[in-house]
């Protein structure tokens, strides 16, 4: 019981202990609280104060020290009466704001102190924002002497330095000396301007001087430094280009060259304008863009040079372009007559197909179009209707088309020419087929064999009908080339087939022959020898020369093996 007891005191020592913690935690928050609002008072009146402060008035009396003239007395007082509402209302207003805050913080209203502060606050930034811009204005003024004068002499240095480039070199400048002379005067008059008004205190006038120096200096800088170049380029060297174009340009025409698209009449007098304009400009001391223009004029100049040797080198390929194409076009055409000539003879004799005579036609509507556009190229050559580039180039398109032409009919000649080549091709290998067909007929007969089987009678028919086919195809009218072609190849093949048949069978039968007289000396001494002879034999006069030497060869093997090779080799 007394352990319980003992803890419930425990328990609420500690509650005790730490809701005194938490009350002095508070009262210490909130005395920071309290001393923070007050430090932001002390600060908000230390900024009250420095509203008008002694920057301020010292301007205000270099003002008036400066107060000479009716405009500048007007500008004294306003600023004065702005001055004085910010020290006389503004302050005072903002003095009675804190006192008001002062009570505000005794009565412990805090919520409403901080909203007053920041009424304080924003009434101060207006405040200074106003002495600010009440101190630039009238540091303007107080500084404008010093900061003009220190400008004004830049401005001089600037003026001398482009005068003195401008008298060493005063015979560079032309007519455009005269304007450059009067500018000078108006500049060195705003010079001695200038003290005038300062002494009168006329600074806006001041300002305006100064601006305006500038602009006339800054423009009068850059006349003397473009003005000898406009110059030079305006009145010398594009005037000699000028009648360096014109010079070339009346020797071309009176050489026959058509230069009409070059417009050069019309452009050297809108040229020669334009350089009028640019000097009447750099009288007045404008020269903005003059010098790009006078170089694009230059360039333009070396343009129409370039297009003067393009034209010069134009007539001369365009001369051996045309005689390239009248030759071809000559050529073509006598091709065309020669071949027309022979058409019909090439009708008659080869069954040539209507493509094929269609494109020859074609070929010839395509030169005479072309003649016709060269007979015209001719025309306007005569009559000087184009220029000798665009001649050029309209005869190098017909000479593409020549070669095109050309081209193709090259290719029919050689068609046609091939319809020659096979007839006097089939003939040739008609007389060798003849002559190699004779030679197995020769053989056969030369080697007497005792019996031919059937199937070589068959090839050699077969090899006799297709020379009677080559032969029938010769002599049909119009000759079908294709068709001749093929039976020649066909005719050749079986003639060579028979060939090989006339020889092998020779050859084989040879061979039984020689090997069943080589094995007779055998019979008497190996029945078995004599059997296989004997079967060897009736093969052979059976005509059946494979098997019988097979045979024969067998028989003799079992006595001497090897014969077969020996036998080869001695038939060779």
């Amino acid at each position: 019981m007394g352990n319980i007891v003992n803890a419930t005191t425990l328990i609420w020592a500690i509650v005790i202990t730490i809701i005194v913690f938490i009350f002095i935690i508070i009262l210490i928050v909130k005395n920071k609280k309290i001393k923070d609002l007050k430090k932001h008072v002390e600060k908000l009146e230390i900024e009250k104060n420095s509203i008008v402060n002694a920057p301020v008035l010292t301007e205000l009396s270099k003002v008036q020290a400066l107060v000479k003239n009716e405009r500048m007395t007007d500008r004294y007082n306003n600023w004065n009466d702005e001055i004085t509402l910010l020290k006389d209302k503004t302050i005072p207003k903002i003095t009675d704001m804190i006192l008001e805050i002062d009570a505000l913080l005794e009565q412990k209203q805090y919520t409403i102190v901080i909203k007053k502060m920041t009424d304080i606050e924003v009434e101060i930034f207006k405040s200074k924002e106003k002495a600010e811009f009440l101190l630039e204005e009238m540091h303007l003024i107080t500084s404008s002497e010093a900061r003009n004068r220190d400008y004004i002499t830049k401005l001089k240095s600037q003026y001398r330095e482009a005068i003195s480039k401008y008298n060493n070199t005063i015979k560079d400048y032309g007519e455009i000396a005269e304007s450059i002379e009067l500018q000078k005067e108006n500049i060195e008059k705003r010079f001695k301007a200038f003290e005038s008004l300062l002494e009168q205190s006329e600074y806006d006038e001041v300002e305006r001087l100064i601006d305006s120096l500038d602009d006339m200096i800054r423009n009068i800088t850059v006349v003397i430094e473009e003005v000898p170049a406009i110059v030079l380029m305006g009145k010398t060297i594009i005037p000699k280009r000028i009648n360096e174009i014109r010079s070339i340009y009346d020797n071309m025409l009176s050489d026959g060259y058509q230069l009409d698209y070059l417009n050069i009449e019309y452009n050297i007098k809108e040229i020669e304008k334009k350089i009028s304009d640019i000097f009447d400009r750099a009288k007045i001391l404008n020269v903005e863009d003059s010098i790009l223009e006078l170089k694009t004029m230059n360039e333009y100049f070396d343009n129409v040079l370039n297009d003067f040797d393009t034209e010069k080198r134009s007539r001369k390929e365009f001369e051996d372009t045309s005689k390239f194409v009248s030759e071809k076009i000559t050529k073509l055409e006598n091709i065309m007559h020669d071949l027309y000539e022979q058409l019909d003879d090439l009708i008659k004799n080869y069954d040539l197909t209507n493509e094929e005579i269609a494109v020859l036609s074609g070929i010839n509507t395509d030169l005479e179009a072309l003649h016709k556009d060269y007979d015209i190229l001719d025309t306007h050559l005569k009559q000087h209707t184009f220029a000798y580039s665009k001649l050029n180039n309209e005869c190098e398109i017909l000479g593409v088309r020549a070669s095109k032409i050309e081209d193709r009919l090259n290719y029919c000649l050689e068609t046609l020419g091939t319809l020659k080549d096979d007839e006097k091709r089939a003939r040739e290998q008609l007389r060798e087929i003849k002559l190699l067909l004779k030679d197995c007929k020769y053989r056969i007969n030369e080697y007497k064999l005792p019996v031919i089987n059937n199937k070589y009678f068959v090839e050699l028919d077969e090899a006799n009908m297709s020379i009677r086919e080559i032969v029938k195809e010769l002599d049909r009218m119009p000759i079908n080339i294709n068709t001749l072609n093929t039976r020649v190849d066909t005719s050749r093949d079986l003639v060579l087939k028979l060939y090989n048949t006339t020889n092998e069978m020779i050859k084989t039968a040879k061979l039984a022959e020689t090997s069943i007289v080589y094995g007779n000396r055998y019979r008497s001494s190996e029945s078995s020898v004599n059997d296989g002879l004997n079967i060897a034999e009736k093969y052979f006069f059976r005509g059946d020369y494979k098997r019988a030497l097979e045979s024969s060869i067998n028989a003799i093997e079992i006595i001497e093996p090897g014969i077969y090779n020996k036998l080869l080799e001695e038939s060779k």
